[in-house]
């Protein structure tokens, strides 16, 4: 079986539309699916936002599964290189994360080059343009392009998110392989609108929405934009992840 997590129900609503077979995924507070991607069986997962909820549903899927012969760690990221547009597809070739406010990024997890391989390869047949390096994973969002520009000229990073190098720590633990891809909702030059408007499960934290937007009416363009462009990551997210499913022989 596949196991491929999300971050939260957005990312996977793109993945769910194309389970056959599909039936709930019975794990205490992680929301998901099992069913067939073709006829590969997988195990749909949310983890929630951030490091630590990802830890806590990691942990929990990780003990309630079994047979797992493949981890798929996907969803958006944000760019910190300027090649890369939004919908643009990040291969990670090792997994950083930095605690808190730290300057340096700790590496976790190298991704095996067979699997790797495997990805890149997978990808190239679907005929999937791809950038392959570091995902940095980071506690709090970086919403400015300054900050952007100085996390992934320290860690030497291209892409951020809040979730994948803390899940990929997890499953190594246990000796599960592990991938990660993943797409740009945000470019490095582009602030993100609404950072911090949503809970660990990813819904929209309205009292707080409803603040902001009143201290500041132009976060509403962002905000559209922003919803744009989760819809346009998620989706090219999806093909990606049933590209490189690896299929039953």
């Amino acid at each position: 079986m596949i196991l491929i997590f999300c971050a939260f129900g957005a990312e996977l609503a793109p993945l769910r539309a194309r389970l056959s077979a599909e039936y709930p995924l019975d794990i205490k507070e992680v929301a998901g699916s099992y069913g067939r991607l073709g006829d590969t069986p997988v195990a749909l997962a949310a983890s929630g936002i951030g490091m630590r909820r990802a830890r806590e549903s990691a942990r929990r899927v990780f003990d309630g599964l079994r047979g797992i012969d493949l981890v798929i760690i996907t969803g958006v990221a944000g760019a910190l290189a300027d090649h890369l547009g939004i919908g643009g597809l990040v291969v990670a070739d090792r997994l950083l994360t930095r605690p808190g406010d730290a300057a340096q990024p700790h590496q976790v997890v190298e991704i095996s080059p067979d699997w790797l391989a495997a990805v890149s390869a997978a990808l190239t047949a679907a005929a999937l343009p791809y950038t392959v390096g570091a995902i940095l994973t980071v506690k709090f969002p970086l919403t400015t392009e300054s900050d952007k520009r100085r996390a992934g000229q320290q860690s030497g990073a291209i892409a951020v998110d809040m979730e994948s190098a803390v899940i990929a720590q997890e499953a190594a633990v246990r000796g599960l392989p592990c991938v990660c891809l993943r797409t740009i909702m945000d470019t490095v030059e582009h602030e993100l609108a609404g950072a911090g408007l949503a809970d660990e499960e990813g819904n929209v934290r309205m009292l707080a929405a409803a603040s902001a937007l009143i201290r500041n009416p132009r976060m509403v363009g962002g905000v559209i934009r922003l919803v744009r462009n989760l819809r346009q990551a998620t989706t090219a997210m999806a093909i990606a992840v049933e590209a490189v499913v690896p299929r039953r022989r």
